[in-house]
């Protein structure tokens, strides 16, 4: 279907690991279609990067019921993950500007690997969160993206929520 050599090619039912693995490549070259087909086969439930990314497939067709089912369970996935301790490094100034600026382009619209919800569950769950709200905007309930907001914890999200607070 593409003529990126890149693009991986599933070959009829690849196991689960691989198939959410190709599924997430497919999102992230914009073949939204193959990683929908993809992700919705059963096999998915437990892995909070497949439904993160089956999320953003429904996202993308404008179904926002679907896609707040979907980032709801990845983000309680997600939590229940064991975290890492802290980096010292995680407060700096380059880490919170970065962050900042990760948030202004919308990187949280980003699919994000098996792996790093696993490694990083403390970034993962602030990027579902993210994503979750988006959608709710985009439904226009913005007091519940308001309330959902009040769960980013940081000063990297602080102008993010106060943007949220004066758009109402």
């Amino acid at each position: 279907m593409s003529f990126n050599t890149n693009t991986p090619k599933p070959s009829g039912n690849p196991p689960d690991e691989n198939r959410v693995e190709a599924a997430i490549c497919f999102l992230r070259q914009g073949f939204v279609a193959e990683a929908y087909l993809l992700l919705s086969q059963p096999g998915n439930e437990k892995n909070p990067a497949a439904l993160f990314a089956l999320g953003l497939c429904h996202l993308h067709a404008g179904e926002y019921d679907a896609a707040i089912t979907h980032f709801e369970k990845s983000l309680h996935l997600i939590k229940a993950l064991p975290s890492p301790p802290p980096s010292p490094r995680e407060n700096s100034e380059t880490a919170i500007r970065l962050a900042k600026k990760q948030i202004n382009e919308r990187i949280y619209l980003t699919p994000m690997d098996e792996d790093f919800c696993r490694r990083f569950p403390k970034s993962a769950g602030p990027m579902a969160l993210l994503a979750l709200i988006h959608v709710y905007l985009q439904k226009g309930m913005t007091e519940q993206a308001q309330r959902l907001a009040a769960g980013l914890i940081g000063s990297a999200f602080d102008e993010y929520k106060k943007t949220l607070a004066e758009s109402q």
